[in-house]
C-alpha cells in the first residue's frame, strides 16, 4: 500500500555486479524479516539460549534450517544434517556474500515466509542497483503498518511525475499506477494526500470519485477512486490521475513518496521550470514519516530541467528528491 507524495545518478567509476547487487539486497531483507519481532523471529529464537538486540544467531538460524531438511530432505544426507553443519550457510546467506537461489528457496520454505514476502525476496535476488528495502530506524514503523490491516490490492507499478511552476510552486502531479486485486470484489482505490488544497482528476481506470475528499488524520485527507470494473483476486487495471496544487505559501522543497507497505516499479520524477531552477538536489530517504534526511545523494537535472529515480522494490520507506533554491 502507498501514500500519495507530500508536498540521474552521477556514473561511477566502476558498475557495480548485478548479480551480488541483488544478494546483497535480498539478504538485507531476509536480515530485517527474521530480526522483526513476529513468527519467523520466534521460529530461530526458539533454538538460542540468548538473544542480543539487533543480532541474529546463526547457529539457532541453522537449527530452523536443519529441521526443516530432516522433514523435507532435498539431497541426499539431508534427513541427518547437523545444524552445526548448516552455520556457514546461514551466515553467508544472511551477510549476502554467498546467497544462492536454492539456499534462498531453502530459507523461505523453513521460515514459511507469506507469498507476498517471497515474491520480494527473489525481485530482489534478481537484483537490479536500484532496489531499497528499508525499514527499522529510516522506515515505517509495525504500528503504522499494522494499523491499515491487510491490504486488499498491490501496486505493480507506480510512475510519479511531479512538475513546478515559475514560482517554484507545484502545479500538477500526474500518476499512471498499475494495481493488482489481492481478493475479489475490489470496486476502488483509495487516494492520499497531506494536503485538502488539492483537485484530483481521474483520466482513465476509474468513473469517478467517491465522495468529497475527507480528512483523515492529522494533515492527511482521502478520497475513494471508483474502478471502472470490479476487480477479482488476480486481476489487474491501470489508473491514470492528475493532481493541481492551490497553496497559498510556497511549501518544502521536496517531493516524497510515503510507502507504507509495499510498492514494485517505483518511478519518480520532478521537472523543474527553466525559470526557477534548483542551486542543488538530492535523492534522499527520511527517517520515517515524520523524521529527518537520513541518507542523501546528490543528482544532476537532465536536459527537460528534471530530476528523476527508478526503484525496482521499495517497502515501508520515505523516499524522494530534496533541493535549494538559488534565491
Amino acid at each position: 500500500m502507498v501514500e500519495p507524495p507530500r508536498g540521474a545518478t552521477p556514473p561511477s567509476a566502476a558498475s557495480p555486479d548485478p548479480a551480488a547487487t541483488g544478494a546483497q539486497a535480498a539478504a538485507a531483507y531476509l536480515r530485517q524479516l527474521l530480526l522483526r519481532p513476529g513468527r519467523y523471529r520466534r521460529k530461530w529464537e526458539q533454538y538460542s539460549e540468548r538473544s542480543r538486540q539487533g543480532q541474529i544467531n546463526q547457529l539457532a538460524v541453522a537449527d530452523v534450517l536443519a529441521h526443516y531438511l530432516w522433514e523435507h530432505p532435498r539431497n541426499s544426507g539431508d534427513s541427518d544434517v547437523l545444524p552445526r553443519q548448516l552455520k556457514d550457510t546461514s551466515s553467508r546467506a544472511l551477510s549476502g556474500k554467498l546467497l544462492s537461489k536454492s539456499a534462498l528457496a531453502l530459507f523461505m520454505d523453513a521460515f514459511d515466509l507469506d507469498a507476498l514476502e517471497r515474491d520480494q525476496l527473489m525481485k530482489l535476488w534478481e537484483g537490479s542497483a536500484r532496489v531499497r528495502v528499508l525499514s527499522g530506524p529510516v522506515g515505517i514503523r509495525d504500528d503504522r503498518a499494522r494499523g491499515l490491516g491487510p491490504p486488499k490490492y498491490r501496486t505493480l507499478s507506480l510512475h510519479d511525475h511531479h512538475y513546478l511552476g515559475p514560482d517554484g510552486f507545484p502545479v500538477r502531479h500526474r500518476n499512471l499506477q498499475v494495481i493488482e486485486a489481492l481478493e475479489d470484489g475490489i470496486d476502488r482505490v483509495l487516494y492520499r494526500a497531506d494536503t485538502n488544497a488539492v483537485a484530483v482528476e481521474v483520466l482513465q481506470g476509474a468513473y469517478g470519485l467517491g465522495g468529497p475528499v475527507r480528512q483523515i488524520g492529522d494533515g492527511m485527507f482521502a478520497v475513494d477512486m471508483l474502478l471502472a470494473k470490479n476487480l477479482t483476486a488476480g486481476e489487474t487495471a491501470t489508473l491514470e490521475y492528475e493532481t493541481s496544487f492551490h497553496y497559498s505559501v510556497r511549501p518544502s522543497p521536496e517531493f516524497r513518496r510515503i510507502v507504507v507497505i509495499s510498492l514494485e516499479n517505483l518511478d519518480i520524477r520532478v521537472q523543474f521550470h527553466p525559470d526557477s531552477l534548483p542551486r542543488a538536489v538530492v535523492w534522499a530517504v527520511w527517517d520515517g514519516m515524520d523524521g529527518p534526511i537520513a541518507e542523501s545523494e546528490p543528482v544532476e537535472l537532465d536536459a527537460q530541467f528534471a530530476a528523476h529515480r527508478f526503484l525496482r522494490v521499495a517497502q515501508r520507506t520515505v523516499v524522494g528528491f530534496h533541493w535549494d533554491w538559488l534565491r
